[in-house]
């Protein structure tokens, strides 16, 4: 389902007609000066009076099938981790909600995980006696934490520039230092390994792996189902106008 909300703004115009005075230099300067502020003040007051745009209302959702969107121009949010306020439907917020819902089983399968907050809610759904299984990318299946000064060397600027942000986050007294504390609550894959989270990764098979494992769905107690296109990683759920 494809929909868009088309809004304008209704610009003011002053008309001011050529005139040609003569005073006096200094009458001439100070009607000039009062006529400036006149002008300045009508047209603040135009652009003040411009009636605000209030958010659309959200359409309604299907009671078997909804969606949400990464810039849905009907909702905001405040993501938890850089604590920035952004248009669009809390994605993260979802998948928790759907995992913290669980009874029974969670099954995940996702090309990256590096959200925290979703590790966190599968964690307590393993200790409340939910069965959770997870599958990654064997690309991405190396904590954060456990990437060597050479390895760091070799990796593309992008993925530099990620570790770099993993490193900012997770740094929570913001010392340029990780804890050990600090990497138990920050860096996700140690979080599962800590918690004894079952996980695997494309090569549990015994290949080399998939070379693209780029699924992106949770399986809730056999019934529920979310596919997104967002990575969970703080970068792919919050860039693009296209995630869902």
């Amino acid at each position: 389902m494809l929909w868009a909300r088309a809004t304008s703004r209704h610009a003011s115009l002053i008309a001011v007609r050529s005139v040609i005075l003569l005073f006096p230099v200094s009458l001439r300067s100070r009607f000039c000066l009062s006529l400036l502020l006149i002008l300045s003040l009508t047209a603040c007051q135009q652009v003040q009076s411009q009636p605000q745009q209030s958010a659309p209302a959200p359409l309604p959702q299907d009671p078997l099938v909804q969606a949400y969107f990464n810039h849905e121009p009907a909702a905001k949010y405040t993501e938890p981790y850089r604590q920035q306020t952004r248009p669009g439907d809390n994605l993260e917020q979802q998948i928790i909600d759907a995992i913290a819902s669980a009874q029974s089983t969670v099954d995940v399968a996702v090309q990256e995980l590096r959200l925290p907050k979703i590790v966190q809610a599968l964690i307590d759904r393993q200790k409340a006696g939910v069965k959770v299984r997870l599958i990654l990318e064997n690309t991405y299946s190396q904590p954060w934490s456990a990437i060597t000064e050479a390895e760091l060397a070799k990796l593309p600027e992008r993925e530099r520039s990620r570790y770099e942000e993993y490193q900012k986050l997770a740094d929570l007294d913001q010392d340029g230092k990780l804890t050990p504390e600090e990497i138990n609550q920050g860096d996700t894959l140690v979080m599962l390994r800590q918690a004894q989270v079952p996980w695997i990764d494309d090569t549990a098979n015994g290949s080399a792996g998939s070379d693209l494992m780029h699924h992106k769905f949770v399986v809730v107690d056999g019934q529920r189902l979310i596919i997104t296109s967002a990575n969970f990683t703080t970068s792919g759920r919050l860039s693009l106008a296209e995630s869902l």
